[in-house]
């Protein structure tokens, strides 16, 4: 198994949903926003690359996404825990890290129409871009050496991506790629890192198809401070689900499906739970 490291070159936004639509007033476009990418925006980033590099036409089997983050004294990597959050394991110790409005830039776009790349005249929206260089430094207490979106890849042909830059996420803004090793103590959680689409599911439980696998919240979570003194503490997490867009497919929209969220520990000696797995939906890491 392999580790690629996945660094945008500038704050860059990971949005999971949202309206636009032309008013008399003007443009409305809202939408949330979370710390890490949705999988189909890193499967696309993959096939891309692939492709350029003349690798294969098609993106290779991954589980992630995490949040990244090395410095002099510290290393951690960090799951997504919906909404705005993550869960981090700093060199051997579990906390939770919860992300604020002071972590987004707000900057102002302009739609394109897909086809000639011009712009949709009324269509101005506010973008909000997440400082992923500011939440590992307030993280980690240092400046880090590096940080981004990592993602384990069993494909040897991966270490064929090293450095490479290429565009990433909706807004096509430069990512570099590269292969690096991990030298964390693991914790022994095995975690659900990215939305899992099932077909039902409930506190106990999660089902699709013919499988089913069990599921528990992850207790005992160290809140984050400023000078990391903690007292272990069970926060206020639920199991949730929600509907989510599986991304989009020759410039449509593919259907919308129920998923569970992350986090949540997977008890079941598991990879990956539910379906379009291949596709890096409901990975399960170790920590």
């Amino acid at each position: 198994m392999m580790h690629l490291l996945i660094t945008p070159l500038g704050a860059t936004a990971f949005k999971w949903g949202g309206v636009s639509s032309i008013l008399i007033s003007g443009s409305v476009n809202t939408g949330y926003f979370e710390p890490l990418p949705l999988p189909s925006t890193i499967y696309g980033f993959l096939k891309y690359a692939y492709i350029i590099n003349k690798l294969g036409e098609d993106a290779p089997i991954f589980r992630g996404p995490l949040f990244y983050a090395k410095g002099e004294k510290k290393e951690l990597v960090c799951v997504h825990y919906y909404p705005l959050g993550l869960v981090c394991n700093i060199n051997g110790s579990i906390c939770s890290f919860k992300i604020k409005e002071e972590h987004f830039e707000h900057k102002i776009g302009i739609v394109l129409h897909r086809d000639s790349k011009l712009t949709k005249e009324g269509y101005i929206y506010l973008e909000k871009m997440l400082n992923m260089v500011d939440i590992a430094k307030k993280i980690l207490g240092e400046y880090p050496k590096q940080y981004g979106i990592l993602i384990e890849v069993n494909d040897e042909n991966s270490k064929k991506l090293d450095n490479f830059v290429g565009p990433f996420g909706g807004e096509s803004r430069p990512a570099k790629i590269n292969l690096i090793e991990l030298n964390i103590n693991k914790i022994g959680k095995r975690i659900l890192a990215s939305p899992a689409i099932i077909d039902k599911g409930d506190d106990l439980s999660v089902h699709w198809g013919n499988e089913s696998a069990k599921i528990k919240i992850v207790s005992d979570l160290i809140p984050y401070s400023d000078n990391l003194i903690h007292q272990k503490a069970t926060i206020g997490q639920k199991i949730t689900y929600r509907l989510i867009s599986l991304g989009f497919e020759l410039n449509k929209r593919l259907p919308m499906k129920l998923a569970l969220m992350p986090t949540v520990e997977i008890l079941d000696d598991e990879k990956a739970i539910g379906y379009f797995t291949e596709k890096g939906w409901g990975s399960v890491v170790d920590i």
